[in-house]
């Protein structure tokens, strides 16, 4: 294939830019306005509260879009905030648990329910199964290369 075979793929990375960009928005407004949360507090307390409530940070920095150092002082703010809690690890005294609090899950189930809403609006009922298979199908093989990379 071509390297310079811009015009055949730019229009598909912008609309992918641009779709991007606004349903974060989108998003980011939503958790603010309705839950006091920015995206990445949700991530973490999601992300927490789908393993069973603790998770070792080396695990949860792997999975959530933060550099260690963001994840470090997104913690220590959390922390404060009462949602979530570090506990050493009773297995590995090299190892710290996010451990996520009653008022941190109970936020998270609150805010899932209006997040999962509005990804109900945005794919399910915008999207027929083919398309949800297309796009999946797509995102598969775009994250692929850059895993490749």
């Amino acid at each position: 294939m071509a390297t310079n075979d811009y015009g055949r793929w730019m229009p598909a990375w912008l609309a992918l830019l641009r779709t991007h960009a606004r349903l974060w928005d989108r998003l980011d407004a939503g958790f603010r306005r309705d839950h006091g949360l920015t995206i990445a507090r949700y991530d973490v307390l999601a992300h927490v509260e789908m393993t069973g409530g603790q998770l070792r940070l080396s695990e949860l920095a792997a999975s959530i879009v933060l550099s260690p150092s963001g994840l470090s002082k997104l913690m220590d703010r959390m922390e404060t905030s009462g949602m979530i809690r570090r506990d050493p690890d009773p297995s590995d005294a090299r190892a710290t648990l996010a451990t996520i609090t009653p008022p941190g899950r109970a936020l998270v189930k609150k805010a899932r329910r209006s997040h999962h809403k509005l990804l109900q609006q945005t794919f399910g009922d915008a999207l027929d199964d083919r398309d949800v298979a297309d796009l999946t199908r797509i995102m598969g093989r775009i994250g692929a290369s850059l895993a490749e990379q």
